[in-house]
């Protein structure tokens, strides 16, 4: 049987510390966490952990074929992990945190899962308690949406968190924000080209 863990929020959206450092310590073992976002919950495991993230993959139904997106917490923690140019740092210091993903080069990401012919979808989601967690890992997280795969993001309720495929056995943090929520669908992306041009991948909130 899979187990829920809640937590809950201080007023200003933000962790208590002792959560916060739980559930970093959580994920540094593998496991795997939903979070807010402005764009609805997502489904995090540390995104260098390819054990961890085949568990988010398994939980969604979502074919290996097809990577996911990572959070990061600043645009200093992003330029660890993607080659960010001028054009990426101004779409990123313009936009996020923010309803935006970033196609850029990987570096130091695994070559399968979270990159695709070596590119990574950097976003920097606009939520506190996110953040928090992401800047006390000091690596990227899973960005994908908490839903089975090729639907819809799920409501955050028991019932549906019981609906994805869960690790047997394994605890999953849960921090519910519903209001949080403020944009109706999924983030712009966009991919930098290699002449500095932009193309967009899918249409949302931020408009180019």
């Amino acid at each position: 049987m899979n187990m829920f863990e809640f937590l809950h929020r201080t007023p200003a959206g933000l962790l208590r510390f002792g959560d916060a450092a739980r559930l970093a310590d959580h994920l540094r073992g593998g496991g795997l966490a939903v979070l807010p976002t402005e764009t609805g919950h997502l489904l995090g495991a540390i995104a260098t952990d390819l054990t961890a993230v085949r568990k988010v993959f398994t939980a969604k139904g979502r074919s290996e074929s097809n990577p996911v997106h990572v959070a990061c917490s600043s645009l200093a923690l992003a330029s660890r992990w993607a080659e960010l140019d001028e054009v990426a740092v101004d779409l990123l210091s313009r936009f996020t945190p923010g309803p935006l993903t970033v196609v850029v080069p990987a570096k130091n990401l695994p070559a399968e899962l979270v990159t695709l012919n070596g590119t990574v979808g950097i976003r920097v989601p606009d939520h506190p308690a996110t953040l928090q967690v992401v800047d006390l890992l000091g690596v990227p997280i899973t960005a994908t949406s908490l839903n089975r795969s090729g639907e819809e993001s799920l409501p955050l309720d028991r019932g549906t968190l019981e609906t994805l495929a869960w690790p047997e056995g394994e605890t999953v943090y849960v921090l519910e924000h519903d209001e949080a929520i403020t944009e109706p669908s999924a983030s712009t992306l966009v991919r930098v080209t290699d002449d500095g041009g932009l193309e967009v991948l899918r249409k949302g909130p931020v408009e180019l």
